[in-house]
């Protein structure tokens, strides 16, 4: 869920938890480099809404007039510049692209990856390839950027080798079809790909970054056009990662694109065998040394769990309209017995955690939703999952989007899923992880409530809720109460020292507390500078320069002041779990540290015992926030466990579930021996005497909207 960081690097996800919020609240290097999953550049950065509009630049005007120069196949480094003097200063942002030959030379295949904008080894499409020139586009997270470059030549038998080159602009791509100018600057070189060289030597490390382990592999070799490098941080999902390397006098100089761009200066030895030096990023300053280990690899292979076919059902892709005007892309996994058999399925619809995340909720090189799409579809249900707003190939905007925007999101899913042949719309269920937890109750509550005035109105039409739902690692507290309880935890499971840890804690509670009343911003900046010191002071170097610390400041108030941050501080799932009828089903890990499990079981057994929704309570003994077994469950694991889900609590849900929907199992899910359950009631689902006040539905299946916000798409 989150990880404190000021940097935005983490997608509001690590596990599509919160992680977005928590790069606001601290300064972890452990945040900084997960930037595989980081969000869209801030519209502060790289805004086309700011930019005007260049209306004689057409990016699909060119038609192909020669087949693309050789020269340009293989992979390439470099970065975009704000054009000198312009609103953006001195930004610079990291762009690595792999050209690829296809069947029709005039045709090839680009490979984008721009950690910044949350694109990693993306496609690009609308490519025009003529002889020395290269344009595509690259499309992320609902933004559109068009690249447009030349090829310069370069010279590979000179000492140094003399890499080509590429130099061109980037610009966005307006809604009219035309390009945001001025146009920035983009520039890169050919580089060498690992992969590529046989002679390539993997060394290992262990970076402490505020007492958290980060194992690390870095791979360096010497090829045509120079020196290149790929880096593993198996920890954060970090693999095989393009970096450059550049060969100093005494060894090494290694730089990491990722959100705050990490610089590594290395001595080597005579042997090249042992590599020592600085890793230095934002504010943080770290020792490191590096071993040279023969048996070691860069990347890492396929899960164990991750499916395989043949599979024994069907898949198809699916585009599900939202009425707010964007489009859900997703993959409907069906029984093959459904298939041909109308309403014969009960259905699911998976909806992922915090951050910009695709169907297979894919993070860390794991694919939790891919697993749980299998094992639910073999188990009877017809299974959706979907592609964030403006992630993959969903239209819309994810950036300014809140959590009960994406709960709209799956209350317009699973209202489609309703109407598909094969599915019955009487057992639709939604299983939510993290976020998704938090939005299946709202949804749930939302649809029980139109079925009950639709079934009150005179001659209103038949209206089937949600008839199940399970919660993965759902918050019970608020959002901000969750953040900080998290933060609480992350620091007692490094063994930072008590004292700072508290002091760090309470200046962190003190913000969200601020947020949740509803202070202005000028309001909440001195007790972000506060507790941005009290985070800086948890590291050994002491505070930044005062520029570099104001600007800390500036990032983390501007993260705690992002729509989705704001309103996820605020919101209190406990409005929606206490309305809910609806049969439900929440797990924890026991050693998940960012829905800590105790505390968020206690308060939902509170709720039960007042107000009786039907809600069953689930404790797994020894997994974490993805529900993999793990020693500290902290996100450094994560991504070395090679388990995605535990299969015995795997097994336990699926058997709840078709108890549920009537597909056997009745006399219900036997707990595993690693889980502790307690069992509610009934609720009728009035909402009598419930806590707070339960937001509005923002959309209706028809298509109309209730006059709740919805986001801008």
């Amino acid at each position: 869920m989150m990880n404190s960081c000021i940097h935005r690097c983490i997608p509001r996800c690590l596990p599509r938890c919160f992680p977005r919020c928590i790069q606001a609240l601290a300064t972890t290097v452990v945040a900084a480099l997960v930037a595989l999953h980081a969000p869209v550049v801030r519209a502060s950065d790289l805004d086309p809404a700011s930019a005007a509009p260049a209306a004689d630049l057409d990016p699909t005007s060119a038609a192909p007039a020669a087949d693309l120069d050789p020269a340009w196949y293989g992979g390439w480094m470099g970065e975009v510049q704000a054009p000198a003097g312009g609103a953006d200063g001195a930004l610079a942002m990291p762009v690595s692209i792999d050209v690829v030959k296809g069947t029709d030379p005039a045709a090839p295949t680009v490979r984008v990856t721009i950690l910044r904008a949350g694109a990693l080894d993306a496609n690009a499409r609308d490519i025009v390839a003529d002889g020395r020139t290269l344009a595509f586009t690259l499309e992320s997270q609902g933004r559109r950027a068009r690249f447009e470059g030349a090829l310069t030549a370069g010279d590979a038998a000179a000492k140094p080798a003399v890499p080509a080159a590429c130099t061109g602009s980037f610009a966005f791509l307006l809604d009219d079809g035309t390009l945001s100018a001025p146009a920035f600057v983009w520039t890169m070189k050919r580089v060498d790909r690992i992969a590529e060289l046989p002679d390539a030597r993997v060394y290992t490390a262990t970076l402490d970054a505020l007492g958290q382990k980060l194992p690390m592999r870095l791979a360096l070799a010497e090829g045509p056009h120079g020196w290149c490098g790929a880096f593993d941080i198996p920890g954060q999902g970090v693999l095989g990662l393009a970096v450059a390397v550049e060969r100093t006098a005494t060894g090494f100089r290694v730089r990491l694109p990722v959100q705050t761009v990490a610089t590594i200066e290395l001595e080597a030895d005579a042997e090249i065998t042992q590599l020592s030096g600085v890793f230095a990023q934002a504010g943080f300053r770290g020792p490191i040394r590096f071993e040279f280990d023969p048996a070691a690899r860069i990347g890492n292979a396929r899960r164990p769990q991750d499916p395989q076919p043949p599979f024994p059902y069907e898949t198809r892709e699916v585009a599900i309209a939202h009425p707010a005007g964007h489009t859900l892309a997703g993959t409907l996994s069906m029984p093959r017995a459904a298939a041909s058999d109308p309403a014969s399925a009960p259905a699911l619809v998976l909806v992922s955690g915090s951050g910009p995340q695709n169907r297979d909720e894919e993070l860390l090189g794991h694919r939790p939703f891919a697993v749980l799409a299998d094992a639910f579809t073999r188990a009877g249900f017809a299974v959706l999952r979907y592609d964030d707003r403006g992630v993959g190939a969903s239209t819309g905007r994810f950036a300014g989007a809140t959590t009960l925007d994406f709960a709209s999101d799956a209350d317009i899913a699973s209202e489609w899923l309703k109407r598909q042949p094969g599915v019955d719309p009487a057992r639709v269920g939604i299983v939510g992880h993290s976020e998704g937890a938090v939005i299946a109750p709202f949804v749930a509550v939302w649809q029980q409530d139109a079925a009950r005035a639709a079934g009150n109105a005179a001659g209103g039409a038949a209206a089937h809720p949600l008839a199940f739902i399970v919660l993965l690692a759902p918050p019970a507290e608020t959002g901000g109460e969750t953040l900080t309880r998290q933060t609480a935890r992350m620091y007692e499971l490094t063994g930072v020292d008590a004292a700072p840890a508290a002091r760090a804690v309470a200046a962190h509670e003190a913000v969200m507390q601020a947020v949740a009343a509803l202070a202005a911003p000028d309001a909440l900046r001195p007790r972000v500078d506060v507790l941005v010191r009290a985070q800086l002071a948890l590291q050994t170097t002491g505070l930044p320069p005062a520029s570099e610390l104001d600007r800390a400041v500036d990032g983390a108030l501007a993260q705690i002041t992002d729509p989705w941050t704001t309103e996820f501080i605020r919101l209190d799932p406990a409005v929606a779990l206490a309305r809910l009828s609806t049969p439900t089903l929440a797990a924890w890990g026991s050693k998940d540290f960012q829905v800590v499990a105790e505390p968020n079981r206690t308060r939902l057994a509170a709720l039960v015992a007042q107000h009786a929704p039907p809600v069953e309570m689930r404790v797994y003994d020894g997994l974490n926030h993805l529900f993999q077994p793990a020693g500290t469950g902290l996100i450094d694991e994560y991504g070395t466990i090679d388990t995605t889900f535990d299969p015995k609590a795997l097994a336990d849900i699926v058997a709840w579930l078709r108890a549920r929907a009537g597909l056997g199992d009745r006399a219900g899910a036997a707990a595993a021996t690693t889980a502790t359950t307690a069992t509610t009631g009934n609720n009728e689902g009035t909402g009598a005497d419930a806590p707070g006040e339960m937001p509005r539905r923002i959309w209706t299946p028809d298509g109309a909207r209730t006059g709740a916000k919805e986001a801008a798409k």
